[in-house]
């Protein structure tokens, strides 16, 4: 019986030393895999904190990351260098990718002017609260621009129609950086504008009252409008007990002139005609 043990314990020793050295190097093998599943990464350049338009980039402003490489914004730089003493052109959040796009060219200086492309212009118009849409413009947003002009002869004929769609807005009171969401009241708008879009829009704030249209920053369509002329707006009621649509603008003759009743809004005005041109206007 001794001389069995003798042989019996060596032997559970080995196999016990065989079947860990396997384990280990299944284990080993597992390991190895995943070391390989992992998705291969990109040294990218970030923003250490937030970046706002027109300001040369120095090197605390920046920091390095790993992406994956699957994911890397097109654009993306590697070096900090290639970023430093850049003047930033759109905005960058803390923690994002600095973007070649986002950057003004090399060599531009600081402040307001880096901001704006080559090829384009910036532009200011007066608005009010109304026409500054309630105060939501904020930097960075997008509006259609619309003009009302009035026919002093033909008062039936003034029109509005848009004239510029998905313009970008640059500054708003002179701010250029988006501070928060909360509506303020706006006075001037500083619009980013080709030199073309420049004239037009000169003419109409000269010639015409100005109206801007915010737009949802992803919808970058542009449909073309014919406008619309007051005397489009103008519907005749249908005769008592016609069963017509609901009471809308009225018109009712007066031997020769004819009296229209308008409604803008809130407000209700009532237009007297005579001989096709418009003679007076009285509120109420």
């Amino acid at each position: 019986m001794l001389f069995r043990m003798k042989f019996i314990i060596p032997l559970a020793i080995a196999a016990s030393a065989v079947a860990t050295f396997g384990l280990y190097r299944t284990l080993e093998r597992g390991n190895a895999g995943k070391a390989e599943a992992r998705p291969a990464v990109r040294r990218v350049v970030v923003a250490a904190v937030l970046l706002p338009p027109g300001r040369k980039i120095e090197p605390a402003d920046l920091k390095t990351g790993d992406w994956p490489s699957a994911i890397v914004p097109e654009g993306s730089l590697s070096d900090p260098a290639a970023a430093v003493g850049r003047v930033v052109k759109i905005e960058s959040q803390a923690g994002e990718p600095i973007l070649e796009s986002k950057l003004a060219p090399t060599g531009s200086e600081g402040g307001f002017q880096s901001i704006i492309p080559d090829g384009m212009r910036a532009l200011t118009v007066s608005v009010n609260n109304s026409s500054g849409v309630g105060g939501f413009i904020l930097p960075n947003a997008r509006v259609d621009v619309l003009v009302t002009v009035s026919s002093p002869a033909r008062k039936e004929e003034s029109t509005t129609r848009i004239i510029l769609e998905d313009i970008r807005v640059l500054a708003v009171d002179q701010t250029y950086e988006r501070k928060e969401d909360d509506p303020v009241l706006v006075q001037t708008v500083t619009l980013l504008v080709t030199p073309a879009d420049a004239e037009k829009l000169v003419l109409a704030s000269t010639e015409g009252k100005l109206q801007l249209s915010l737009r949802n920053t992803s919808d970058r369509s542009v449909r073309a409008t014919p406008g619309v002329q007051l005397k489009q707006l103008i519907v005749h009621s249908a005769p008592a007990g016609s069963g017509g649509t609901a009471p809308g603008p009225r018109s009712a003759p007066a031997g020769d002139r004819r009296v229209v009743e308008v409604i803008r809004s809130a407000e209700r005005a009532e237009v007297t005609f005579q001989n096709n041109e418009g003679k007076d206007s009285r509120t109420r």
